[in-house]
């Protein structure tokens, strides 16, 4: 039986960066990742396969070359049991391995809505981060004249915009009064779902898909709440992922009430010699300190960084007060983006805020020709002006914006110093100096504290 240092489950985000950074800081350690598809995709890439990358799923691939390339090694297997008290992994073909050091990175699957009749017909499909699957779906796709999409968020709604992008027709049905709600304010979630009805798809919200009705074991049509029925020869389900933790269980890891794996501030479970990151793993939110549930790359990075560094020991230590959640879209050629506190999420967590908000193009003068008009909305709390949140939308600077804002979060830092940032500024490149929107927005929320109150 071969042992090594480090035996990583999983291929996606999270394993990749785990196995990278324990490569190149560990570099006499030998470590194994298994994986159970030989090709992987880029997660927020997959919505672009429908239309901007041409339905061609390589251009979205994504590999473990750079591990590989530090001397890790790849199989391409399903782990069926880990022992951990033998410090054992067993793959399908029944081939064991041991280990010093394991790591779940299982990731998440996207969430099967059984409760709905209809659910298991023939083209009801899910948003999958599986290669294999979606180059399956990106072919079918060219088949259908129309589609549902059922679920708002993120990956919903950047699907519906690429499939009405190639000329489908598209409804897209979202049970709460506005999409992206669970991560934009509710003014950015309005702007947001404007944009999608100005892409071409038809959005019905504040809607309750009731049954998928077929014909011949095949989609018909959808019912949703109020009786409507709704032509169509697909359904995606884009609802939801879940943490993909049965191994976990089986190994007897802890879960939490949402099926994640419990771990500490490092990413350790409560097994000795087994830790967990990634969307498999637990996050604790920001606002509230309790566990949430963020499944974003970003985030899912972020940890793997974390947990290679102080896999073999305390190196790093973690300063992050937990998952901001830091989101950014781009729909109908509108880019938004948000981190960390607004007034929903706020109000829910029992937290005081004042906001403010600027815009200013990001190009001066703004007569330029790839000028953007900008908004930046700051959120801070209203007793020592720490910056708690923000939102960003507008041109595609606002990708980067979010993350200047992100880091003034997770920083502590204050609207009053926000002030005096210090910024480099080009015509060609960034909003003037004079009217840089982060700035400005800090300056009124200055204002209203020191002089409104």
């Amino acid at each position: 039986m071969k042992t090594y240092d480090a035996i990583i489950i999983g291929g996606g985000p999270a394993a990749i960066v785990t196995g990278i950074t324990v490569k190149k800081f560990f570099r006499d350690k030998s470590a194994l990742m298994i994986k159970q598809e030989a090709d992987g995709l880029v997660p927020c890439g997959i919505p672009y396969i429908f239309h901007m990358l041409g339905r061609d799923v390589d251009q979205n691939r994504m590999g473990p070359k750079p591990f590989v390339d530090l001397g890790g090694e790849v199989l391409v297997q399903t782990v069926v049991k880990v022992d951990k008290d033998k410090k054992t992994v067993t793959i399908k073909s029944g081939e064991t391995f041991g280990y010093d050091k394991l790591v779940f990175a299982t990731g998440s699957l996207p969430v099967i809505p059984d409760f709905i009749p209809g659910y298991d017909l023939k083209n009801v499909f899910y948003i999958k981060k599986s290669y294999s699957y979606i180059k399956d779906l990106a072919s079918e796709v060219a088949d259908f004249k129309k589609i549902v999409i059922v679920g708002g968020g993120f990956i919903g709604a950047e699907v519906a915009e690429q499939l009405a992008a190639s000329k489908i027709d598209v409804t897209l049905i979202e049970s709460e009064s506005l999409c992206f709600s669970k991560a934009f304010s509710p003014e950015l979630s309005a702007i947001a779902t404007e944009e999608l009805k100005k892409a071409g798809v038809h959005v019905m919200t504040s809607t309750l898909v009731k049954e998928i009705l077929g014909e011949n074991n095949r989609v018909k049509q959808v019912l949703v709440s109020g009786g409507k029925k709704i032509e169509t020869d697909a359904v995606i389900f884009s609802i939801g992922y879940r943490a993909n933790t049965q191994l976990a269980k089986e190994t007897g890891l802890e879960l939490n009430r949402y099926g994640d794996i419990h771990v500490d501030n490092y990413g350790r479970t409560t097994v000795k010699d087994i830790s967990a990151c990634g969307d498999c793993a637990q996050d604790f939110g920001f606002l509230t300190g309790r566990s949430d549930v963020v499944k974003l790359a970003s985030t899912a990075t972020a940890q793997a960084r974390t947990l290679g560094h102080n896999l073999f020991g305390m190196r790093i230590k973690k300063c992050t007060s937990g998952t901001l959640g830091v989101f950014s879209t781009e729909i109908n050629g509108m880019a938004m983006a948000a981190a960390g506190a607004n007034e929903k999420n706020a109000a829910e967590a029992g937290i005081d805020i004042v906001s403010a908000k600027f815009s200013s193009p990001d190009r001066h003068p703004g007569t330029l020709p790839d000028s953007s008009l900008s908004t930046v909305k700051l959120y801070a709390s209203p007793v020592d002006g720490s910056i708690i949140g923000g939102e960003a939308w507008g041109g595609k600077s606002v990708g980067e914006i979010i993350n200047i804002i992100s880091m003034a979060i997770q920083k502590s830092i204050t609207v009053f110093e926000m002030i005096s940032f210090q910024v480099g500024t080009h015509p060609l490149l960034t909003a003037s100096p004079v009217n840089n929107p982060i700035i400005r927005a800090a300056e009124d929320i200055v204002y209203q504290i020191s002089y409104c109150r």
